[in-house]
């Protein structure tokens, strides 16, 4: 009988050790597999099997070669215009000019020197160019009358555009230079139909008609005006 108590004592207590065993495993799972990976020298299954691999190193994927980039290309500074050396009675003029029609003497000297450049190059009276730059448009680069005339010159673009094609196509009227270069190559073309007289010149190169005589008076008077101020007259200029 005592035997028999200790084998039933027994029995118990290996029942309460297994259920109890069974409890950790189902609350634990984690450890006993743990456990059961060490014992074996395996892991405990696929899962674990992946985590203890090393992770692999990513396949090197292949690039495709791209060409440089070509190095903008630098663009060279602009130009500075040097500034026009003008004489005492071209400063003169210009100061005198500018005041009257309220533009940069500055400005209206580099037009005087390159008008007096082409007064010699065409055999013109001194200062005729000059003249009627400042009756044609009061020195005013952008003006345009109501038949099409534009720039200091007052030229037609539509009719002289051949002209302007060695500086580039008509639209180059806006710039002051060329407008007085195309006019004062017409104001010669027109001397030169006019068999060398300049009074008959003007009446052509203004379009003739009843009011040229006006027009003309206008720029010789002009033209006598900037002869006196040049030679160091001091003129109103109203």
């Amino acid at each position: 009988m005592i035997a028999m108590r200790g084998l039933l004592t027994l029995v118990r207590v290996v029942g309460v050790l297994a259920l109890a065993l069974v409890l950790y495993a189902w609350i634990y799972p984690a450890d006993v597999g743990k456990w059961i990976g060490e014992g074996t020298g395996k892991p405990a299954g696929p899962a674990a099997a992946a985590a203890l691999q090393p992770a692999a190193s990513p396949a090197p994927v292949a690039v495709a070669a791209q060409p440089l980039p070509k190095p903008a290309a630098v663009r060279p500074a602009p130009e500075i215009a040097k500034p026009v050396q003008v004489s005492k009675s071209q400063a003169a003029m210009a100061q005198w000019l500018g005041t009257k029609y309220r533009v940069s003497p500055a400005a209206i000297g580099a037009l005087i020197v390159e008008a007096d450049k082409l007064s010699k190059q065409y055999r013109l009276s001194p200062n005729l160019i000059i003249a009627v730059m400042s009756i044609e448009s009061n020195f005013h680069p952008y003006i345009q009358s109501e038949a099409g005339a534009q720039g200091l010159m007052q030229v037609m673009p539509v009719i002289h555009a051949k002209r302007y094609e060695k500086f580039g196509g008509k639209s180059s009227f806006i710039d002051p230079m060329v407008s007085l270069k195309v006019g004062a190559e017409i104001l010669r073309d027109c001397v030169k139909l006019k068999r060398g007289s300049e009074t008959e010149a003007l009446r052509f190169y203004f379009g003739g008609g009843a009011s040229s005589d006006a027009y003309i008076e206008k720029v010789r008077a002009e033209q006598r005006r900037l002869s006196q101020v040049a030679a160091g007259a001091r003129l109103p200029v109203d």
